[in-house]
């Protein structure tokens, strides 16, 4: 089972400097209308908030932030967070914040999930809009971390659960804890109150915690178009101060709705995806080095979710420094990443000195002399990688590729990734 810790490691590493969530269009349109008109009422721009993931996240983070603490005294709610920010920082998070159409929102479909259930517990309790709607939102907080930050491991919950495993088992599987209880460490790191970690762990108010569960339980299987099982879930639905006489239609709508959106033709495989991209890069001859690393390793890491893809080149000192890459930190790793010219018994130095390409599905294994130096401190959560030499006359150059994930490289894609090195060998002495 994977550690807890090293997760929630990984992910705080994937999410720093990420830009985070996107907003439904609508929603920040709203919000800045409100906040340009004078009469409108804070209401109309807490409604317009908690009708959306990455708002409501935003300001409820913001507002219990390091600089905002003194003033905030632990805000739980939306209502209370404005107090404390003001129109200036809400604009700024409204105009900060990427948007995505419905459409686009509809293509995502764990954050579409997401709004789903947030409409549901609305829905189900009007009495309690903005408290049903953040419960809703945040539940569903470590999922969506999940799905933005951890794809391969989140695919690999996907993937157990259609075999019939249930998603608390699979996820502490997977991630060494819960989905909620992922959710429930980021909420704790962000300083949110504790009245919104007691309803992701399921510990606080219990009819927030039941709405949130069934909302989040429904929207999914609406989505999967099970709606005699979401008629059970609403049957079997007990809280206080919920009224179910609307939430059929909405269910119903809804199911429509979705099954109405055009089918999608089946994903490329990944195999697939390697071989199209080595045909266009093939027929469009780039002309450096650094173009064609830069048309090439997005896709790596998009198709075989790579951490890290770095192209190094042989200097005139003899060392190998890193030209061109493609992942986070590239700029450290850049100026202090290198392969010395002096022979060393490195994973590294096999590749160059015997022009093999080198896998190494488990770096725990390796001892710390058997990589470059500093290679530990600059790539600490990388757990696997290849090394492809890249040759005329001698090696001149590698291409390395890492995972921080549990994804493991087919034959058949690597043969695709070798393949595509190739295109390499025109920058090199022949």
């Amino acid at each position: 089972m994977t550690d807890r810790n090293a997760t929630v490691e990984r992910l705080f590493a994937a999410m720093k400097g990420s830009k985070g969530f996107p907003a439904q269009e609508k929603a920040v349109v709203s919000m800045i209308g409100s906040l340009g008109n004078e009469q409108a009422a804070a209401s109309d721009i807490v409604q317009h908030i908690v009708q959306d993931f990455a708002l409501t996240q935003k300001v409820l983070k913001l507002a219990n932030s390091a600089m905002y603490a003194p003033f905030s005294d632990g805000s739980g709610s939306v209502s209370s967070a404005l107090k404390v920010l003001g129109n200036d920082a809400l604009l700024h998070i409204a105009l900060s914040t990427a948007m995505v159409t419905d459409a686009e929102l509809q293509s995502d479909e764990s954050l579409s999930r997401a709004m789903l259930s947030s409409e549901l517990a609305r829905n189900l309790c009007a009495g309690r809009l903005e408290d049903v709607s953040i419960a809703a939102l945040m539940y569903n907080l470590g999922t969506m971390l999940a799905h933005q930050y951890l794809s391969a491991d989140a695919a690999a919950i996907a993937q157990k659960v259609a075999s019939g495993v249930d998603e608390t088992s699979a996820a502490t599987e997977v991630l060494g804890l819960t989905l909620e209880q992922l959710g429930a460490e980021v909420a704790q790191h962000w300083r949110l109150p504790q009245n919104i970690v007691s309803v992701i762990d399921g510990t606080g108010d219990a009819d927030l915690v039941a709405i949130a569960r069934f909302s989040k339980a429904a929207s999914t299987l609406i989505h999967a178009g099970k709606l005699e099982a979401v008629d059970q879930l609403v049957s079997d639905l007990d809280a206080r101060g919920i009224d179910k006489s609307g939430v059929g239609s909405l269910i119903r709508h809804k199911s429509e709705q979705l099954g109405s959106r055009p089918k999608s033709a089946p994903d490329a495989s990944n195999e697939e995806v390697l071989n199209e991209l080595l045909a266009a890069l093939a027929a469009d001859k780039k002309q450096t080095v650094e173009a064609l690393a830069a048309a090439m390793f997005p896709t790596f890491a998009k198709t075989l979710q790579t951490a890290h893809c770095l192209l190094f080149m042989l200097t005139r000192s003899g060392d190998f420094a890193v030209r061109y890459g493609y992942g986070k930190g590239i700029d450290e790793l850049r100026s202090k990443l290198r392969i010395s010219k002096d022979y060393q018994p490195t994973a590294f130095h096999a590749a160059i000195k015997n022009n093999v390409d080198v896998s190494i599905a488990d770096v725990s294994r390796l001892k710390v002399s058997a990589l470059p130096a500093g290679y530990t401190a600059l790539l600490p959560h990388v757990n696997k990688f290849v090394i492809l030499p890249i040759a005329n006359r001698g090696v001149s150059g590698l291409v390395y590729c890492d995972w921080d994930s549990e994804t493991v490289l087919s034959p058949s894609e690597l043969d695709a990734v070798k393949k595509l090195r190739s295109l390499f060998l025109p920058f090199f002495p022949a």
